[in-house]
């Protein structure tokens, strides 16, 4: 009968759903986007009666690997198809409602897309303290969330009242040597070290430095993220030589963990490079500022904030090694082009942002 096709399909697709799950948890984040292909598949002549639910879901998981893989057009057009899906089948605060929503935030979030990633945070955080209650760890996740969409965005004091939502929540669950609550002390700090109190941050970091080594190992990209946001203290006090080697391990980590062309290795180059140019040492510095702007011009749309940043250090650059046209045509092509702002005398460096 149909219908009994109908559940072996569903069957199948659920227990590759599983697998694909298992695969992102290790960071096997290709082979899990092609497990989640392969659920979706398993699904094609399914009843929609029968595989919808299983479809918003496997859409989603799929959406989540596309997003760590850097690839975050192909990823927020997943997720689109999974809301798409779910207004038809599901109820507007269903719980998997809410775990798209919170997948296509943090999409818009990294996309420099700011101001559509936060309603959809808010909408997602209302239904899982709906479903799960307010001192839940799914709702602590999206406060999590809604503080690095702030620390982003450069709210940083709107940022810090969710970061410590986040951490009272998770801290009460899980208790304070868990890694999920190292992550949460870890944003928190960037959030406080960005509001000029890095000795508080530095404490946090440190922490949570610790907690990641001890169960993670030395090699883990939560360890690469809490590298960069010490070095990036080390680099506000003067200490260059202290900041390029925390920079360079966790450039190092992130280029094993997520490959040497992803997105989110640019914030620790690009800091990286500007720690070099505070050195004089303007070949190697420039060598980064280049490889920045290559692999955020080959991920993000045009106008992302990144791609500003990147070019604005690189000018500072050119212009101190005498190369101001060329630092003109750069500045044109990537910042004022988006902005319509003119091309300025000088261009001050921007300061070192959090992984």
């Amino acid at each position: 009968m149909p219908l009994a096709e109908g559940l072996d399909g569903v069957a199948r697709a659920s227990v590759l759903a599983t697998l694909g799950r298992l695969q992102a948890d290790l960071g096997e984040n290709a082979p899990a986007a092609d497990s989640y292909r392969r659920a979706l598949d398993a699904l094609t002549d399914v009843p929609a009666v029968v595989g919808d639910r299983v479809r918003t879901v496997v859409l989603g998981g799929l959406a989540n690997c596309l997003r760590l893989q850097g690839r975050y057009a192909d990823a927020e057009a997943t997720y689109r198809d999974g809301l798409a899906l779910a207004d038809d089948v599901l109820d507007p605060i269903d719980p998997d409602v809410a775990t798209l929503l919170n997948g296509l935030a943090i999409v818009f979030k990294y996309a420099g897309r700011f101001d559509e990633a936060e309603p959809l945070y808010v909408r997602a955080l209302a239904i899982c303290e709906r479903a799960w209650g307010a001192e839940s760890l799914e709702a602590a996740s999206v406060h999590h969330n809604l503080g690095g969409l702030g620390h982003a965005s450069g709210r940083h004091a709107d940022a810090e009242a969710p970061a410590r939502r986040a951490v009272e929540i998770r801290e009460a669950v899980l208790g304070p040597d868990h890694p999920t609550v190292a992550a949460d002390r870890a944003a928190l700090a960037a959030i406080l070290d960005a509001l000029g109190r890095a000795g508080e941050a530095q404490v946090l970091l440190q922490e949570a430095l610790g907690v990641f080594e001890r169960v993670y190992g030395p090699d883990h990209y939560e360890v690469a993220i809490t590298l960069n946001n010490l070095a990036a203290i080390e680099q506000r006090a003067g200490a260059l030589a202290a900041a390029e080697a925390l920079y360079r391990r966790a450039l190092t980590i992130k280029e094993r963990v997520l490959g040497a062309a992803h997105p989110e290795l640019v914030p620790t180059m690009n800091n990286l490079a500007t720690v070099l140019r505070a050195g004089s040492r303007f070949a190697e510095a420039e060598d980064l500022y280049r490889r920045c702007l290559a692999v955020l011009c080959a991920t993000v749309p045009p106008g992302h904030p990144g791609v500003a940043a990147c070019a604005e250090n690189y000018a500072v650059l050119l212009r101190a090694c005498g190369r101001d046209a060329e630092a003109r045509a750069l500045l044109d092509r990537h910042v004022h082009q988006v902005t319509g702002a003119p091309t300025a005398p000088g261009v001050s460096s921007k300061p070192p942002n959090g992984a």
